[in-house]
């Protein structure tokens, strides 16, 4: 495993990161083989695992929590780099056959005081003392003088280290990069088919923000027959996602020929030429993914130690042209 170092913390951050949240913090999802995921996610070098407070119906960062704890029984804290999410109370979205109306929508509080105590739970739900990376799931139009005192005050009291946004819109992403006194990172979408995210990201660089890719293989749209599994269960939930939710909708419509392209690149496995474009990009310190399959888990792992050639480079980036639609907000 390679780290690089994330933006102006004093962060090392492995290259792949775990995403702890979707099927895997599901209830339907075995705890022996989510903790089995994150256990050897570890022992392969990978040190920041990524959650959030209302994951998974809320049910992801205590059973991130659990695993940390066994971690942290055997390592020093500083092994490991915890991340968690607070602020929007819509719930992670859920298939609505899981569901008894859609979408699940929780009230919304962007108040000072829910902020802190959604930082507080998610310290007690991950078993970790304090947060290395606190990510605010809101968009700029909540972020207020109140606020920022107040995170201010949180950070002064060692809740958590570094404060970040994780934001798929790109008016976002410019206003964090104007105000690098306040944000240290930021976690967005950005893989093959939304390279027009990397003006924007080349900004969030040259301020020093570290910047976190996640959605790196397109909802799994960027390979052939990816889209759960049958024996875990997780298939029928990542279909209904596919034909429910409207950007996923979008990544499938314009992902075949990009597909075709990572599949026919010599060496490598197509989740590995997808992760190894992104890894290319030196503004950004990680990629993060989630996954329910070891197999898969190792895979990408893998990518770290592949290089893609000069013409595999230009074939993405002409199939990227070649998409009849953007994807990016």
């Amino acid at each position: 495993m390679r780290y690089r170092k994330l933006g102006r913390t004093d962060l090392n951050v492995s290259e792949i990161s775990l995403g702890c949240s979707g099927f895997w913090g599901n209830k339907k999802f075995s705890g022996k083989n989510a903790s089995a995921i994150v256990m050897e996610a570890f022992e392969r070098g990978v040190n920041f695992f990524d959650t959030g407070h209302n994951y998974s119906k809320f049910y992801a960062e205590p059973r991130l929590g659990g695993i940390v704890k066994e971690i942290l029984s055997k390592n020093d804290r500083s092994r490991l780099v915890i991340s968690t999410k607070g602020g929007n109370a819509i719930g992670a979205w859920q298939p609505s056959f899981l569901l008894k109306s859609g979408a699940e929508k929780l009230p919304q509080n962007f108040s000072p005081d829910a902020i802190e105590l959604s930082c507080s739970e998610s310290i007690k739900n991950l078993n970790c003392d304090y947060l290395d990376i606190f990510q605010l799931l809101m968009d700029e139009s909540e972020i207020n003088e109140q606020l920022v005192q107040r995170l201010s005050q949180m950070k002064q009291k060692g809740m958590f280290r570094y404060l970040g946004i994780n934001t798929h819109l790109e008016s976002d992403m410019l206003f964090i990069s104007k105000h690098p006194e306040i944000f240290d990172m930021v976690l967005i979408d950005y893989n093959v088919l939304q390279l027009d995210r990397e003006p924007v990201i080349d900004k969030l660089y040259q301020a020093g923000i570290g910047v976190v890719a996640g959605t790196v293989l397109a909802q799994g749209h960027l390979l052939r027959g990816k889209i759960g599994s049958l024996k875990t269960g997780s298939y029928f939930w990542y279909l209904a996602r596919t034909m429910l939710k409207s950007t996923s909708r979008r990544l499938a419509s314009s992902s075949k020929e990009m597909r075709d392209v990572l599949a026919s690149i010599a060496g490598m496995t197509a989740s590995q030429a997808a992760f190894s474009y992104i890894l290319g990009n030196k503004a950004v310190a990680s990629c993060v993914f989630g996954t329910t399959n070891i197999t898969h888990l190792i895979d990408v792992i893998a990518a770290t130690d592949k290089k893609l050639a000069k013409s595999d480079i230009v074939s993405i980036r002409k199939a990227y042209q070649a998409m009849p639609c953007k994807i990016s907000e």
